[in-house]
């Protein structure tokens, strides 16, 4: 007990208590804000999903709701009847959409509408990347690699 007579010692065991219990709040708060996150699953945002089937056919599925994080092609399993396989490496891979499939060199590439005007291919796989809010896409079936723009 002679420690508490010391009042640096009693400062530092003060400091220590503080700095101890300031941690396990700021744990129990991180804990609550990632559990309600979890449950709610984002912040709702709006997305711009087409479907061009190659034959001077499109069809739009705009203001499409989705939540922060979702990938595109949790939105697109959202909006279309797709069927799709996984490869090491690559992620998933849209086989068919709607019931038009892959055939010989034909199948389904998606792009994304750029600020400065243009379809853009991203070289990434659709479950790879998250939308964004007011981001337009466009699955575009097509032949050949790389595939042209969508018209």
């Amino acid at each position: 007990m002679a420690f508490l007579k010391n009042k640096w010692a009693m400062l530092s065991m003060l400091v220590l208590l503080w700095a101890m219990v300031a941690s396990l709040t700021a744990g129990y708060y991180w804990f609550q804000y990632n559990d309600t996150f979890n449950r709610i699953g984002g912040v709702s945002i709006s997305v711009n999903v087409g479907i061009d089937y190659g034959n001077q056919t499109r069809t739009w599925n705009n203001s499409t709701k989705a939540l922060t994080g979702m990938t595109l092609f949790k939105v697109t399993k959202d909006v279309a009847n797709i069927t799709y396989g996984t490869s090491v490496g690559f992620g998933a891979y849209v086989e068919s959409i709607n019931g038009l499939g892959s055939s010989g060199a034909y199948g389904w590439v998606w792009w994304k509408w750029d600020e400065g005007l243009n379809w853009t291919m991203i070289s990434i796989s659709a479950d790879a990347y998250a939308v964004a809010d007011n981001e337009t896409f466009l699955w575009y079936y097509a032949s050949g690699w790389p595939p042209p723009p969508p018209p």
